[in-house]
């Protein structure tokens, strides 16, 4: 019989009971009260006789928890999550902190590997196993996913379990010791001054802007389309905008041609707030996306995507519109602009770098950007 004492110079009263081999347990109830210490230790010694019978199941295992956790009257119920419940509320957390794009990324993810588990899904979170996340992965493998996606996949889930885990709902994440496959990485292309300049003759409307603004600043595509004019700074000549992906402050002198460019267009009478009003309501992804769009461009201008085979079935252009940012870069690399001034025109570095700009940084990063080559004949 279940029984509780209390040790000299300890608060708590500890409970004593004995297994189904006989052998006797002794623990700290962590309760001042002994009837409630009293009830933890029956409680202890129910679920004993129980797994040494083989009948604990799971169900009984949390209902003799709740009921101990009840009668100490903790305050707390004893959380008991689904898979699929779990992923839920771990991506509307998710979806608060990230980027819209990104938000869209892990939703997709989650909506697959749930798909997958099939009925398993509506089970406890704690059933969830190695096996099943493995299963999730190989298969986006043979459906002929890039290694880096896959790769991207499992990282998705292993952050979502780790929540779980230090949330105290599993005792160990079972993504951690899923096999990812290798990455196989394509290197990006560049385009040539001359090239840039084919592309912007060809390009039309506010795709003309878009090139030259990404050429001249290394922006990503995302970034580029949302450029307001009030983070154009004329009198300065800079350009200020905050990086989608990275959250990062990003502060680039405004080349030549791209002051022009911009002044010209601040000459009209178009009041509207973006600098391409209709391009910042475009999506970059799809095939009617912004994407696919400078991919046709690239074609009608007479230049070569350049497209590999990557890893798994897809062939990939290594020139696509982020070749634009390597493209500014790799410029900068060849004019010998020194590596940490590369690093602060893109954004490569922390935010608190870029808030402690001096005068004297921005002259020097001002002549950085000026070795751009021209687009001018």
């Amino acid at each position: 019989m279940a029984s509780v004492h209390r040790r000299p110079y300890s608060k708590f009263w500890h409970a004593a009971w004995r297994d189904s081999t006989g052998r006797l347990i002794l623990r700290s109830t962590k309760q001042t009260e002994r009837v409630k210490a009293l009830s933890f230790a029956l409680e202890c010694e129910r679920a004993e006789k129980l797994g040494g019978a083989g009948n604990l199941t799971e169900a009984q295992a949390r209902k003799i928890v709740q009921d101990i956790m009840e009668r100490a009257d903790t305050g707390e119920m004893l959380r008991n999550h689904t898979i699929e419940g779990w992923m839920h509320q771990w991506m509307a957390d998710k979806e608060e902190m990230k980027s819209a794009s990104t938000a869209a990324r892990y939703n997709q993810i989650v909506r697959e590997f749930l798909t997958h588990l099939g009925d398993k899904a509506n089970r406890s979170l704690s059933t969830l196993s190695t096996r099943d996340v493995q299963g999730f992965l190989t298969k986006r493998t043979n459906a002929g996913c890039s290694g880096t996606t896959v790769q991207l996949d499992g990282k998705i889930l292993r952050t979502a379990l780790n929540q779980a885990r230090r949330e105290g709902l599993i005792t160990f994440n079972p993504a951690e010791a899923a096999q990812l496959p290798d990455r196989k990485s394509v290197e990006r292309g560049t385009f040539t001054a001359a090239e840039v300049r084919m592309l912007v003759e060809t390009a039309e409307g506010e795709w003309k802007t878009l090139i030259i603004l990404a050429y001249f600043t290394g922006a990503r595509l995302s970034d580029c389309c949302r450029i307001k004019w009030s983070q154009i700074d004329f009198a300065a000549q800079t350009l200020t905008y905050r990086q989608t992906k990275t959250g990062t402050e990003v502060v680039v002198p405004l080349h030549t041609d791209l002051l022009t460019h911009l002044e010209g267009l601040a000459g009209t009478d178009d009041v509207d707030p973006s600098i391409m009003p209709h391009m910042a309501n475009l999506k970059p992804g799809g095939r009617h996306g912004l994407s696919e769009g400078f991919k046709r461009i690239v074609r009608k201008a007479g230049l070569d995507l350049q497209t590999v085979q990557g890893d798994g079935k897809r062939m990939i252009s290594k020139r696509t519109f982020h070749a634009l940012r390597h493209s500014f870069t790799s410029a900068l690399a060849n004019a010998g602009v020194i590596p940490e001034l590369r690093m602060k025109l893109t954004g490569h570095t922390t935010e608190a770098i870029h808030r402690a700009y001096t005068h004297h940084e921005l002259a020097i990063l001002t002549t950085a950007v000026q070795k751009l080559p021209s687009l001018k004949t």
